[in-house]
């Protein structure tokens, strides 16, 4: 199994746990505002590793399998749905994954902010996905 797609299996396994964690809860025992903002930047910055290292492993993926080499993240998501590989809602979410990676890199205010990461729980199931399909037909 490429590096790649092995690194973004972690990264999956990291990113999964913390948009998981019941923040609401967390937040009662923890009893410190802080920790919890903490966890939501970690949150993100774990968002934005994993959906890089997911686009990426694809790109190895779509070029053992198909011998294709496209260099851009939305044309490599794309060959990965036109291949077969994924389901049309997955596509699209997976592209709303970009967008919201692209847009992390440059918010300015919380409310986008805040918006994306109230996103980020649904893109934690896709990458599993993603993982389980990438590794089944990697063996």
């Amino acid at each position: 199994m490429d590096m790649r797609i092995k690194a973004f299996q972690e990264a999956t396994t990291g990113f999964a746990y913390l948009a998981r964690l019941d923040l609401v809860e967390l937040g009662k025992k923890l009893e410190d505002e802080r920790l919890v903002d903490g966890i939501l930047n970690g949150r993100a910055q774990k968002f934005e590793y994993a959906t890089e290292l997911c686009w990426k492993a694809i790109k190895v993926f779509l070029k053992e399998k198909e011998g294709l080499d496209e260099a851009s993240p939305k044309k490599i998501i794309k060959a990965y749905y036109l291949g077969g590989y994924t389901t049309e809602d997955d596509y699209l979410l997976l592209l709303d994954a970009v967008e919201d990676r692209n847009r992390l890199s440059h918010i300015y205010d919380a409310e986008t902010f805040n918006d994306i990461l109230a996103r980020l729980p649904g893109y934690a199931p896709l990458f599993e996905r993603v993982c389980g399909q990438l590794s089944k037909d990697t063996e």
